[in-house]
């Protein structure tokens, strides 16, 4: 006698799973597989040698000097210019301030997002993660490798691939709007912003890029049309990444409110570098066009394909933030300003991804 003989209106279909779970099971699991295997193989892809990170920041440096001796070969003066910052040591110790915040906040906003769809996860683990990327993007083309670094290590953490990449992405997303409504303000007459017609006409054609991209992958996540054209396991990874953006949405408005805002703070603190920095070289100036400049500033640097923004940044910095500094103080303001949002995190990247090093042995 079976077993549904023996338990009167127990049928066959609840004891043994329909096709259809079954299927759904072996496709998570074929996920779960694939996944690890990227971990594998990824690790060895995106993280990087210590000396190809070595190459790229010398390589950057060099860039950064030379565009530095091309406009003033008198270095030696605005070095002693930058020296004298330390005459007014308070402004000094905000721009140190505003850096430790702007970094915290970004790095916490990656825990946020990550504990949304992994609440057991370690906060120090993922804080760890975006300090280390600081180290990988600012030695890497492009900061090319960046966002794939944080999605592998957050995968070894134990997120799925689509997890940490609706985390990595969101996050992202959210910076990239944020500096793109700040940059909107160089269009303003009042701003006294010093682009040029053709960096004008730069600025409209990254923003209008990012503006569509945003809006054609918002509205494909929501509805992802020729979807079932792809292959099954192209299929699978949408599908689970949907679901960590759902996962997102369901969160609830307050989570949301938390990573917004520490978003704000991020920029806040990014955008008061500069003046912070012009205050202690003396400058008391309007601070306003400093603010808008920094602001294209930041929208073009990617553009730029050596680490850290090499080249674009120093020329950038020069045409949109120099015409409102004194020259006494423009190339010193630079140097300073570099030190601040490249060398100093990538240092604090490469601290923290060698006390992992260190904890893991």
């Amino acid at each position: 006698m079976t077993d549904s003989d023996a338990q009167p209106g127990v049928s066959a279909s609840d004891i043994v799973d329909p096709p259809e779970a079954v299927s759904e099971e072996l496709a998570d699991t074929a996920l779960l597989e694939e996944d690890e295997a990227d971990v594998a193989g990824g690790k060895k892809r995106v993280v990087p040698q210590w000396s190809r990170i070595a190459i790229g920041l010398v390589l950057g440096l060099a860039v950064g000097v030379a565009v530095i001796l091309l406009v003033n070969p008198h270095v030696d003066e605005d070095i002693e210019q930058a020296v004298l910052a330390t005459r007014e040591p308070i402004f000094l110790i905000l721009t140190l301030v505003a850096l430790g915040v702007l970094l915290l906040a970004d790095a916490w906003c990656l825990v946020v997002l990550a504990q949304v769809v992994r609440p057991e996860v370690p906060w120090w683990r993922v804080l760890g993660v975006a300090l280390e990327a600081n180290l990988v993007g600012g030695a890497t083309s492009f900061g090319g490798l960046e966002i794939p670094y944080q999605i592998v290590v957050l995968r070894a953490l134990g997120l799925r691939v689509s997890e940490a990449t609706s985390a990595v992405m969101v996050k992202g997303l959210l910076h990239t709007s944020v500096l793109v409504v700040a940059a909107l303000a160089a269009f303003i007459p009042i701003s006294g912003s010093p682009i040029t017609p053709l960096q004008r006409w730069i600025l409209l054609g990254v923003l209008g890029f990012m503006l569509v991209f945003w809006l054609v992958g918002t509205l494909w996540a929501r509805k992802p049309l020729g979807l079932s054209l792809l292959p099954k396991p192209i299929r699978r990874r949408v599908g689970s990444f949907v679901e960590a953006l759902g996962a997102f949405r369901a969160a609830g408005w307050r989570v949301m409110l938390k990573v917004i805002i520490l978003t704000i703070v991020y920029w806040i603190g990014m955008f008061s570098l500069i003046p912070l920095i012009l205050l202690a070289l003396g400058y008391r100036g309007a601070l306003l066009p400093i603010v808008v400049g920094q602001a294209v500033l930041q929208v073009l640097m990617p553009l730029s394909p050596l680490p850290g923004g090499a080249g674009v940044a120093e020329f950038g910095y020069l045409e949109l933030i120099g015409p409102s500094t004194p020259g006494r103080i423009r190339v010193a303001s630079l140097i300073l300003w570099r030190i601040m949002t490249w060398i100093l995190p990538v240092a604090l990247g490469g601290l923290a991804m060698g006390l992992r090093g260190i904890k893991r042995k």
